[in-house]
């Protein structure tokens, strides 16, 4: 190696090693000492800390409250992203017929994806609020009644799932419309041609040609979804009887409330196993099939 290429080297590794440290010390390091407490019974009010091999993680798994939430989320799950995807997919079909879109109206159906989490909760809070929001003083003009959004059960549930559509509608949006956009154009020529409604275009060319990038989508969405706690938790706390505590609400409450750290980890790294082995099998189905 000449010194130039040594100089270069140490300048490279100068570089390098602000981030390193960077991701040592707010990543890798509590990611190991999470998977280290998740083998033992550490609780912040327990002065003793052991090893328990795979105890905790038995103990969650038996546990009733970790089944339920579990539940609860895969309902949240398949509700809200089938929701974003039909309707995302509508919009992204429609502003894909049109000849012309005005840059401000992608721009405006982008508004709530820039929200911040925190303010989505307390702009749904105050709508779906039973005495004075604008939600509730619409459903009593239709002839609906008083409906308690949030102090329902169910109603608390549909609130939740409501409200991630609307925050999360145009990221689903915008990934269908870029790949719609990008489909070749003699396919759909050929197939007018041929006689093909709209229907049958749509079924039979526009669906199979986008399959890859519905996959995407739909993968990096329930990566995305899985992990909702902020608005969830301002909105409802995972009320009303638990109706929406959702997993992150749970493994929030285990490790910061009750202080059980142990549990608290074996849960995130269940749920953590779970979306890895969701992905790959996604990715993995998207790269065989081309």
């Amino acid at each position: 190696m000449t010194g130039a290429q040594a100089r270069s080297g140490r300048q490279g590794l100068l570089f390098f090693a602000p981030a390193a440290v960077f991701l040592l010390v707010t990543l890798i390091y509590p990611l190991l000492f999470s998977l280290y407490a998740s083998f033992t019974n550490l609780r912040l009010t327990s002065p003793i800390t052991r090893f328990v091999g795979f105890d905790t993680y038995a103990m969650v798994l038996s546990g009733s409250l970790f089944r339920s939430s579990l539940f609860l989320t895969v309902i949240f799950l398949v509700a809200a992203i089938a929701l974003e995807f039909v309707i995302g997919f509508a919009l992204a079909l429609s502003f894909k017929s049109m000849r012309r879109t005005h840059p401000i109206l992608r721009a405006l159906l982008m508004l709530p994806l820039m929200a911040t989490p925190v303010s989505v909760g307390l702009i749904w809070k105050l709508m779906l609020n039973s005495d004075f929001g604008i939600i509730s003083y619409a459903g009593q003009q239709l002839g609906l009644g008083t409906l308690l959004w949030l102090a329902d059960p169910m109603l608390s549930m549909v609130s939740v799932i409501i409200m991630d559509v609307w925050q999360w509608t145009p990221f689903m949006f915008l990934i269908l419309l870029a790949g719609l956009e990008g489909l070749p154009e003699d396919v759909f020529e050929a197939a007018e041609v041929d006689g093909s409604r709209s229907f049958n275009l749509l079924w039979n060319v526009t669906l199979p040609l986008m399959a890859r990038i519905i996959v995407i989508a739909l993968a990096f969405r329930i990566m995305f979804a899985i992990a909702t706690f902020d608005t969830v938790f301002v909105l409802t706390k995972g009320g009303p009887a638990r109706a929406t505590d959702l997993i992150t609400l749970l493994i929030q409450r285990e490790g910061l409330v009750n202080l059980n750290v142990a549990s608290a980890s074996a849960m995130s790294f269940l749920v953590l196993l779970l979306v890895t082995i969701l992905s790959a099998i996604t990715f993995k189905r998207v790269m065989s099939n081309g």
